[in-house]
């Protein structure tokens, strides 16, 4: 059985150890776990004689690792169903009341869960009851250092674009313009022959008051029926 504090120390060791910017990413398992261990020891919070395995520390972890990632998937829920007048600990005591409601068992590592739950890696986990699941990164060299269930589940923000999607909604934009412009130009060219059609009828009224006329025309409605008959005849 593992203590409070050994789960503490542990939980330090693993964050210590995957953070190391020169060794994180270029171990492989063994190492990586040894490393672990060997923090463990070393730690003056663990009793004198007292011994972990990487293996004992390695599975202890991955239990965490799941039981915490769960559990904050339940507190965010819990959290955004906050009522006026609840405080932190009414909110703390709805989240063990879902994980029990989704999982069929109690929380018990409440003391991991205070240790994780403000690193960037648990502070955003999905409440839906698949948010446990956590995946592991597999690096070329075989390290056993793990993605974060957090990061692997949380909404990622949407990416730009890339030059195949940008090319087709320029194509789609470009289509529709010619679309548009083509309407345009049909609906003037309707515009222009209606337009047409009442000068010619205009015209022709014209030239029939002219003809209609008794009297002798004078100089310019003569001219004014020689025009009026010349547009007809080229229309």
């Amino acid at each position: 059985m593992w203590t409070p504090v050994e789960d503490i120390v542990l939980i330090s060791g693993w964050l210590n150890t995957s953070k190391d910017p020169v060794v994180a990413n270029e171990q492989r398992q063994g190492a990586f776990w040894k490393r672990i261990a060997a923090y463990f020891a070393a730690s003056p919070k663990i009793a004198a004689g007292a011994h972990r395995s990487e293996g004992n520390c390695k599975q202890r972890w991955h239990k965490i690792n799941d039981q915490v990632n769960k559990f904050c998937g339940a507190f965010e829920a819990a959290t955004r169903g906050k009522t006026s007048g609840q405080n932190e600990n009414d909110v703390l005591n709805k989240a063990h009341e879902k994980f029990f409601n989704l999982y069929g068992k109690k929380f018990l590592l409440e003391h991991a869960w205070k240790e994780l739950r403000y690193d960037q890696k648990w502070c955003a986990v999905p409440t839906d009851k698949g948010a446990g699941s956590s995946k592991k990164r597999k690096l070329d060299d075989g390290s056993a250092s793990e993605s974060s269930p957090a990061l692997d589940t949380m909404n990622v923000e949407e990416r730009p674009p890339g030059v195949k999607a940008a090319k087709a909604k320029l194509k789609k934009k470009n289509v529709d313009l010619k679309e548009t412009l083509s309407k345009f130009e049909g609906m003037w060219e309707i515009k222009q022959k209606d337009l047409v059609s009442k000068e010619r009828v205009t015209t022709k009224r014209l030239l029939e008051s002219l003809l209609a006329k008794k009297e002798a025309l004078d100089e310019s409605e003569v001219a004014l029926k020689k025009k009026l008959i010349d547009e007809l005849l080229l229309n």
